[in-house]
């Protein structure tokens, strides 16, 4: 993860790459979800339906065509990017994830 010397932020290279990388976690989530032993019933669904939200945000990231976009995704995803797959079942556990949209509808 290098910053741009120009902008003070993080190069577009990087910035899929992490997208990438968070969407590796998110299916290793769901395909560990019933082997939490620390979520109960209620946060395993809440989890779910926030994996199923975060499915139709990874769909829009594979249909991007602007750079830009790719920054306003990381950006509106920050709070869950950097979290380990355990950690991030615990915060889709215990959270809703916002609604959001790069695209208009």
């Amino acid at each position: 993860m290098y910053l741009s010397w120009r902008e003070g932020r993080l190069d577009d290279r990087d910035i899929v790459y992490e997208l990438r990388s968070f969407f590796r976690r998110l299916a290793e989530v769901r395909r560990n979800l019933g082997r939490y032993p620390y979520l109960n019933r209620i946060q395993r669904y809440r989890c779910l339906n926030n994996l199923l939200y975060l499915e139709d945000i990874e769909r829009e990231f594979h249909a991007i065509d602007y750079r830009e976009d790719y920054t306003l995704l990381h950006e509106s995803l920050r709070r869950y990017i950097y979290l380990g797959s355990v950690d991030l079942a615990l915060v889709l556990g215990s959270e809703r994830v916002e609604s959001r949209s790069l695209f208009i509808i």
